[in-house]
């Protein structure tokens, strides 16, 4: 039986299908495409939507990555051993789609960057999820998985969310209400396939910066609310006890009293004669890039900005599948804040070739110092950072070899292959 499935690199609805292809033992073919490729007339013909993953079947196409996923692994206990359970597996693909999805979309997306956050939205969808996951800690408090005791793939498509979820949004604290998720979770995701799709999973230790300035946990605050609002008795006495010779409270004081505006960074460093924007333009738009730089040497302003090879330092087992190596780079950069992108620029990607695959960049970035837009990221830890001697001939010619040698699979930066190449920019 041949198959065949469209899909974009990266895509957690295709990676869960070829997770339970490789546990089923079935020969699935990979069709890898890019965004452009959604639009043509070839591929909406399969798809009237536009939308991947897509599974070309001798039967025919088929879309919808659930009904996907139950196709390709037919006829295996992954999809029940019997109807009963066929029917609860189903119902746990329901679970996940109808009742996780839609309020980690309101969470997930801000972090990547795809729209601004919305404070209100985001407490209201933490509340929704936080009493979902209790349901479900209390299931997996007497199952090891899903259905029963056995593995099906309802456990793979709901890991799926889970690696978004315990990366970026539930910290140790959160995760501490939830050990019998947390079991279940490792139990899934350290599976041979599931770590050759999705990767190692980082377990962030607090929630992304972006949640937490939007209000991590509605039922957090109300804590807060109520210890603000029961002092101890003491105190409020001791407030309420008028002082000799009081004097009336001034306006100004009241406004010192209101938290003050976060700002930037980068914004309160020195006027600089580097613009990164101009920059970013005139490199990408010009077709003689090597001339570029002789002309970034004049102008990069190294009081104000200074250049880095930033490398993943990677874990035992790691480099070894180009794909899911690719996915760890990819989610590397969408996981960067997106602010982060007006004082940055870099050429970042996948080196070398399996099973010893590296990742590395060249960052140009504001400041002389490692960021705090950096030292937030939940995969800091895991990161190597030199900074280069803009005024050296040979760390500029490191840093000019990462922005030169741009042709995948056949480019080499200090004797390894570039792979698979982005820009954060």
């Amino acid at each position: 039986m041949s198959l065949k499935l469209n899909y974009i690199s990266g895509n957690p609805r295709a990676n869960k299908i070829l997770v339970a292809a490789q546990l089923a033992n079935v020969d699935v073919t990979s069709q890898l495409l890019e965004w452009k490729d959604l639009e043509t007339p070839e591929f909406l013909a399969k798809n009237p939507l536009g939308k991947v993953p897509v599974l070309e079947t001798p039967e025919g196409v088929l879309t919808e990555s659930n009904a996907i996923l139950q196709y390709v692994v037919r006829g295996t206990p992954l999809v029940g051993a019997n109807e009963f359970q066929q029917a609860k597996v189903k119902q746990w693909l329901d679970f996940a789609s109808g009742e996780i999805e839609p309020s980690l979309i309101q969470l997930l997306l801000p972090v990547f960057g795809h729209f601004p956050i919305n404070p209100a939205q985001a407490t209201t969808a933490h509340a929704d999820l936080d009493w979902k996951f209790r349901v479900l800690d209390a299931h997996f408090a007497k199952n090891q998985y899903l259905v029963g005791d056995q593995l099906t793939i309802a456990d793979i498509n709901l890991a799926s969310y889970f690696q978004g979820i315990f990366q970026f949004l539930y910290g140790e604290d959160d995760r501490a209400k939830l050990v019998n998720i947390v079991r279940w979770y490792k139990q899934v995701s350290e599976l041979p396939a599931f770590l050759n799709l999705f990767g190692r999973t980082r377990f962030t230790k607090k929630p992304f910066p972006a949640l937490q300035f939007a209000g991590h946990h509605g039922h957090e605050h109300h804590e807060k609310k109520e210890k603000k609002e029961k002092q101890p008795q003491q105190q409020q006495q001791k407030q309420e006890k008028p002082k000799k010779e009081e004097k009336p409270q001034k306006a100004d004081d009241e406004d010192e009293e209101k938290p003050k505006k976060q700002v930037c960074e980068f914004d309160t460093l020195p006027p600089s004669t580097f613009n990164i924007d101009d920059w970013k333009r005139q490199f990408l738009a010009s077709k003689d890039q090597a001339a570029e730089f002789q002309h970034f040497w004049n102008v990069f302003d190294s009081q104000g900005w200074s250049i880095w090879i930033v490398k993943y330092i990677k874990a035992e087992g790691e480099g070894k599948v180009l794909i899911s190596f690719r996915n760890n780079c990819n989610g590397f950069l969408q996981r960067a804040d997106p602010h982060f992108k007006k004082w940055a620029f870099a050429i970042h990607g996948v080196y070398g070739d399996v099973p010893n695959l590296e990742i590395s960049g060249a960052w140009i970035w504001r400041g002389v110092d490692v960021p705090q837009y950096l030292k937030d990221h939940p995969t800091f830890e895991y990161l190597q950072l030199t900074k280069l001697d803009a005024t050296k001939p040979e760390d500029r010619a490191l840093f000019e070899e990462y922005w030169l040698q741009q042709t995948e699979d056949e480019s080499k930066v200090q004797g390894l292959t570039a792979r698979a190449l982005y820009y954060f920019r």
